[in-house]
């Protein structure tokens, strides 16, 4: 809108209207009622956007219209136009979930999942999909936090699309007490939290007998069995070479009486080391068993 500027009779002085000077006999500008109109139109539809009924008594339905929950939506997550920001859109660019729920059994998560704090109980093993990640905005997140007593399996529909650690993997395990801030980055499911430790070389691991673990300190314990030859001797092939050295290993003769599992001076290598073992009468024998627990970095 704009003063009635194409109204000769309307009396504006440089554009603006001017009151009436009696003394000097000079008129006063006149209010066309088309300029009357629109005006009031203007004022009325921002008071009826406001979720308020116009009433010709009050002079502050303008003022109320502008501080309701209607005339100001909150847009919605991601939206990167330049509407109005509400304090709701605020709280939750700063980092605050839109909301929280809990899951105990399989299910598919949606788009209205995004931005939500998910947590994952119950007390056996499910599965929860993923969003696809071609239907999900740049930065979008969902946090996973895990108190369930059995494992849940999370993954992405189709293509591996989940990146704990770098790799693209079609699904990733959490475990009770675990964490995981799942951020939509480009062409992946990006893995925040203690969840993607595990996925870490930094922490790699090998489950069983034989079997590794690697500690964030550098330090790494291997395990394993063997079982003795004629000379009563054993050479271990760890599961992994060290990649420095190997400087311990425990051993533990496996059988109804006692003996003796000593280190090979001189044997011990990045990949294996010689053990022998003796009876309580220093007899060798073939087939016993021993186990064994080797340190290294």
């Amino acid at each position: 809108m704009d003063y009635p500027k194409s109204v000769p009779s309307a009396g504006l002085v440089d554009g603006k209207f001017v009151d009436e000077d009696p003394l000097s006999g000079k008129p006063g500008s006149l209010i066309p009622a088309s300029w009357g109109n629109g005006v009031t139109q203007e004022i009325l539809g921002v008071v009826q956007a406001g979720g308020l009924t116009p009433s010709e008594v009050s002079n502050r339905q303008l003022l109320g219209a502008l501080r309701s929950t209607q005339l100001f939506k909150t847009a919605a997550p991601f939206d990167v136009s330049r509407s109005a920001a509400t304090c709701e859109f605020v709280q939750r660019a700063l980092g605050n979930y839109a909301g929280a729920r809990d899951i105990t059994v399989t299910t598919q998560l949606t788009l209205a999942d995004l931005g939500w704090s998910l947590g994952l109980g119950g007390n056996s093993p499910y599965t929860v999909t993923l969003p696809n990640i071609d239907t999900v905005p740049i930065g979008a997140a969902i946090a996973l936090h895990c108190r369930s007593n059995a494992p849940v399996t999370i993954t992405h529909p189709g293509a591996a699309k989940i990146s704990p650690q770098g790799a693209l993997l079609n699904s990733i395990v959490i475990n009770s007490g675990e964490s995981a801030t799942l951020v939509r980055e480009s062409g992946a499911w990006a893995v925040h939290g203690t969840a993607s430790l595990k996925y870490a070389a930094l922490f790699s691991g090998l489950v069983g007998n034989p079997g590794y673990q690697k500690h964030a300190s550098g330090n790494i314990d291997q395990w394993g069995l063997g079982t003795t030859d004629a000379n009563g001797e054993i050479w271990v092939n760890f599961p992994i070479a060290f990649p420095n050295t190997f400087f311990s290993c425990v051993a533990s003769h496996v059988g109804g009486d006692g003996a003796m599992v000593i280190v090979v001076g001189g044997t011990a290598t990045k990949l294996g080391v010689r053990l022998k073992v003796r009876n309580a009468i220093n007899q060798v024998a073939a087939g016993w068993t021993v186990f064994y627990f080797a340190k290294g970095y």
